[in-house]
């Protein structure tokens, strides 16, 4: 249809005015039209604070409980969640739960929300999508990147010939500053209780003889790992860089994922004991607890518990009361 063509502007003042935000019940199309204007338009990504939780979104998104978009659009918190089980089948939304809060990605937002002038809609329009594109596809081989790790090729030194006699010279110090060696560390990937297939690896790099850790990587592979299963942790502290550098030079980047996964084979560990007892991040990084860890000590059947303890005390004081029995009885005679 002719009318199907070109846009409509719409000012963002609009959704301030006494027409908008009159107390009623939203239509399908107020939802969807309501989802569009409430996602952040900006590109910088910001950090909010919903309930006590942080969330950070970024543009095109939206974050919001489903008990919040209840009470705003007046519709019952399974109307909410079936609406957005529409949109996302429809393509048109993408969204993720974590703590309650739903942060909601509108796939097209660049379309309905173009930051230049009525005659610059489609030439941004399409430059957004390439970027967009673009930005999938690099995620997409990040993803593959991990999944099959390779090593890194090592850099073509320029052609000396071309440099000259000086530029081949700093080039060659240069390298000689900057030589660098990467170990990919690849545990047996797992699932997490979402069904989010966790991070396969992680980079430690070695330069100059000089650990380089990322501690943020550490961190958000920890919490992916053990997501309901340990407690997480919000931040690397200069303590917990301390004990990470200590355990990496005592035993090699390797021993960090091994005592990872020596934790995951350990039922113990994961609290199946007698008090519910966990291990959390400090705990494992602690030099004695690393080296048990190392060396499978959780990883069988745990058997000297509080209740195998007492029922030991219990059948040496029914051996000794038998013992002295038999000796008065001996006596008696």
């Amino acid at each position: 249809m002719e009318n199907d063509k070109g846009f409509i502007k719409l000012s963002r003042r609009f959704f301030s005015n006494a027409m908008w935000i009159e107390a009623r019940t939203f239509s399908g199309c107020e939802a969807w039209l309501d989802l569009i204007q409430s996602a952040r338009f900006d590109a910088t990504p910001r950090k909010v604070s919903i309930g006590g939780r942080e969330v950070v979104v970024c543009r095109g998104q939206y974050a919001a409980s489903i008990r919040y978009l209840s009470k705003r659009w007046q519709w019952s918190e399974k109307k909410v969640r079936s609406f957005l089980g529409h949109l996302k089948k429809e393509g048109m939304i993408t969204a993720e739960c974590t703590q309650g809060i739903n942060l909601i990605t509108l796939v097209k937002y660049d379309q309905y929300n173009d930051a230049g002038t009525t005659g610059g809609t489609t030439g941004g329009t399409d430059t957004a999508m390439i970027i967009n594109q673009l930005k999938d596809e690099w995620a997409q081989l990040r993803a593959q990147l991990g999944a099959h790790p390779h090593p890194i090729p090592a850099q073509t030194p320029p052609n000396p010939e071309k440099q000259g006699h000086t530029g081949g010279t700093n080039t060659k110090k240069e390298e000689e500053r900057s030589i660098t060696t990467t170990t990919e560390l690849n545990p047996k990937k797992e699932t997490s209780p979402d069904g989010e297939a966790k991070k396969d690896g992680l980079s430690l790099r070695e330069t100059a003889g000089k650990d380089k850790i990322d501690y943020e990587a550490l961190m958000d592979y920890y919490n992916t790992t053990f997501r309901g299963k340990l407690p997480g942790i919000r931040a690397m502290t200069d303590t917990r860089r301390k004990n990470v550098r200590a355990r990496i030079a005592q035993y090699g980047k390797n021993s960090v994922m091994q005592a990872f996964q020596s934790v995951l084979d350990s039922p113990f560990l994961l609290g199946d004991n007698d008090r519910g007892w966990t291990a959390d991040f400090d705990w494992i990084f602690k030099p004695a607890n690393f080296t048990k860890i190392l060396e499978q000590r959780y990883n069988g059947k745990r058997t000297d518990t509080i209740q195998s303890r007492r029922e030991s005390r219990g059948r040496l004081a029914s051996l000794a009361a038998e013992i002295l029995a038999a000796d008065a009885a001996k006596d008696r005679r």
